[in-house]
């Protein structure tokens, strides 16, 4: 193999290292923003279900209200 073949070879084969981890990188961080989305979900999903409860029920029974906070 000539080296100026081989010199390619090796270029090809620097930029194929960095683009795997590049993909990797970027692979990590769709999977961290997804559990995140699904987190989110979660919390928006519990947030409408108190939301529906309210509007349902908008006084609440004095004994179930917590105190104020100056107790």
């Amino acid at each position: 193999m000539s080296d100026a073949l081989e010199a390619r070879v090796v270029e090809l084969e620097i930029r194929l290292a960095h683009q795997e981890d590049l993909l990797q990188s970027l692979n990590q961080t769709m999977i961290e923003q997804q559990q995140r989305i699904d987190s989110l979900q979660l919390q928006m999903e519990g947030l409408r279900q108190r939301l529906a409860a309210v509007i349902e029920n908008p006084l609440m029974d004095p004994n179930q209200e917590p105190p104020p906070p100056h107790y």
